[in-house]
């Protein structure tokens, strides 16, 4: 049954209000002057609106918070005020979504039996004009992304997604950035928060040498944030071809307690009968975040060529894999709340 306007904002102040003063409250430092006029939830859940009405622009929202929403923000900031009310809670915004995730899991008392890594692209502006601006310094570059492999100018971000479709945590990184390396920062801050960014100098002893010329490149730029990380499970992680690696699967289930399991090893004889079950939720649950993705923000995300050999090749293995149910394109979408993408848009707008 479809919520009315009323029940929809107050669940979305109470939700990011009680994780604020649950977590962020008494870490917030005392300022002098005089009391704000909107609070730290007001601001971040107007912040979080934004996204979810993305007809419109910031400044155009917030002009319409402030004509039509006053019985539920009744003290909106002008644009400047608010910018820098926003950015400062930037980090308080990176931590809310995976906060969100883990407090549904206590809420339904169950445990992801699974997350699924896996890149999405992200573009800040139009590529002609990336090549010749200096707006976002090293944060951003060109690079290519989605399964069409479609050149773009902007961050890529790495995302783990649990099966129920919520975002446990994530990272930012130059759209140049190898996978590998994004992975490794979302796990290693994961098991260590105050863990320095990885570098290839400093992951050399533990992957070994590099086979391509030059030797092996580390992050081409800041990986970031490591408030959205999320935290560490004893889950395995779902991840295409992209992360694999032997030395570098090794590194992460010795040094981090993570297992990555891609399609190699599939390949190298797990149960194909319970591969073909992760790899079937796999696919349903990137296909909904990206389905999501695209419906919210106008992003286009072609067929995942990756998973869909990855499901002929078991589904030929299982007779149990009934292979037609997830032939269809696209697929018909899980019910996935709207504000799921929204943390991910909130930070790379912000930035």
């Amino acid at each position: 049954m479809a919520l009315d306007l009323d029940t929809f904002l107050v669940t979305v102040y109470c939700v990011i209000d009680d994780l604020y003063q649950e977590t962020f409250a008494a870490h917030k430092p005392v300022r002098p002057g005089a009391e704000p006029a909107m609070s730290d939830s007001e601001v971040l859940a107007v912040v979080v609106l934004t996204q979810w009405q993305q007809s419109r622009s910031e400044s155009a929202f917030l002009q319409y918070v402030r004509q039509h929403w006053r019985a539920y923000f009744p003290r909106v900031l002008s644009q400047s005020a608010f910018n820098r009310r926003a950015r400062d809670l930037m980090g308080v915004l990176c931590a809310l979504g995976p906060l969100l995730s883990r407090r549904l899991d206590q809420i339904l008392e169950s445990t992801p039996p699974y997350e699924v890594l896996d890149t999405v692209p992200v573009p800040l502006m139009r590529r002609c004009r990336g090549d010749r601006q200096h707006l976002f310094g090293l944060e951003a570059a060109i690079g290519q992304g989605g399964s069409d492999k479609d050149w773009y100018y902007g961050v890529s971000l790495l995302g783990a997604v649990t099966p129920s479709g919520f975002l446990s945590g994530f990272v930012l990184g130059p759209a140049n950035t190898q996978e590998r390396w994004l992975a490794e920062a979302l796990l290693r801050w994961r098991q260590a928060p105050t863990a320095p960014p990885p570098s290839a100098a400093d992951l050399a002893p533990l992957v070994g040498p590099s086979h391509k010329r030059g030797g092996r490149v580390g992050p081409t730029g800041p990986l970031a944030p490591r408030q959205g990380v999320g935290t560490a499970s004893g889950a395995p992680y779902l991840a295409d071809l992209g992360f694999a690696g032997q030395a570098w699967q090794q590194h992460w289930s010795q040094d981090y307690g993570a297992r990555v399991l891609t399609k190699a090893d599939y390949a190298q004889g797990a149960d194909p009968q319970g591969a073909a079950r992760w790899v079937a939720s796999l696919r349903q649950v990137v296909e909904t975040v990206f389905h999501t993705l695209s419906a919210r923000f106008g992003l286009t995300f072609p067929r995942a060529r990756t998973y869909w050999g990855l499901l002929t090749r078991l589904g030929a293995k299982s007779a149990a894999f009934n292979l037609a149910v997830y032939s269809q394109s696209p697929l018909q979408p899980l019910h996935v709340c709207d504000l799921r993408p929204a943390w991910i848009m909130c930070i790379t707008r912000l930035k």
